[in-house]
């Protein structure tokens, strides 16, 4: 009969239909777990393995400044080299990007420091923002902050196009386009072992498209021995690491990529660190 079919296709449609719910509550589910899968591989892969604080994928020390003292990298910065003196911008603000800044307290001395050279001599206002991949470093530097109207972090990954969003906020805030000075200290061999060649070459250009001077340290070849062999005895690896054609003569290859390819100019080279880095 007519009820009978209607029956039916009633009973059919709420089938479907409930079937639907069970679909869209397992999909619901699924994303979840997908979701705290995700976050929880990414709160891991910060931390150190094997009970190895030096055994890290990203160069996120817990105790960098035990063993790498902020001060004695410092003194070994020029005092002349921050402005230019024919057009020395007097007044405005001294913007300062600090990529890779731990705990900040290097960051924290960099202020004091350009402060002396710049805001003194210039009437500039040094304002710093010190950016890293590790969340839980940039609480610690956020904590220690001893200048915060003028020290800021943020933590974010440079080599992330949706977080580096921060980095033109913050240029927007104070109207301009570039940092007068762009910082990198022993960040390059970080990038260069999770990115491979290309992604170094991306960084470099990305500190030169924010900077109107930059101060670079790269690792030589045997700290990059050094981090995989940590990473080895605590049973990881770098992935990219045999695949890395920029070897031996990175520190070489780092320099020609930003004059021959980028058009900058060296005008600086401190002596070698402790650590036997240069900075220029």
């Amino acid at each position: 009969c007519t009820y009978s079919k209607e029956c039916r296709l009633y009973t059919y449609i709420y089938i479907l239909h409930s079937l639907w719910l069970v679909c869209i509550q397992m999909c619901k589910c699924h994303c979840k777990q997908l979701y705290k899968q995700k976050y929880i591989t990414t709160q891991q892969i910060m931390e150190y393995r094997n009970n190895d604080p030096g055994a890290v994928q990203y160069g996120n020390f817990i105790n960098y400044y035990d063993f790498n003292n902020a001060g004695q990298r410092l003194k070994l910065l020029p005092r002349d080299v921050w402005i230019d003196t024919e057009n020395p911008h007097s007044g405005e603000p001294y913007l300062v990007l600090d990529i890779g800044c731990n705990a900040g307290n290097l960051t924290q001395l960099l202020f004091t420091f350009l402060n002396e050279c710049v805001g003194a001599t210039h009437g500039r206002n040094i304002k710093i923002l010190g950016v890293d991949i590790d969340s839980d470093l940039v609480k610690r530097a956020k904590t220690g902050n001893e200048f915060p109207s003028n020290v800021s972090y943020e933590h974010l990954d440079v080599m992330d196009s949706n977080e580096s969003y921060q980095i033109k906020e913050y240029l927007h805030k104070w109207n301009r386009k570039t940092f007068d000075v762009v910082c990198s200290f022993s960040v390059t061999m970080w990038i260069h072992l999770n990115h491979g060649d290309d992604g170094l070459k991306l960084f470099l250009e990305k500190l030169c498209d924010l900077a109107e001077l930059l101060v670079v340290e790269p690792q030589p070849w045997k700290c990059y021995q050094t981090a995989l062999r940590r990473m080895k005895r605590a049973g990881d690896e770098f992935p990219l690491y045999k695949a890395l054609q920029w070897r031996t003569n990175v520190e070489e290859c780092i320099q020609v990529f930003l004059e021959s390819s980028l058009g900058r100019k060296k005008v600086f080279e401190c002596l070698p660190t402790r650590w036997q880095r240069r900075i220029c």
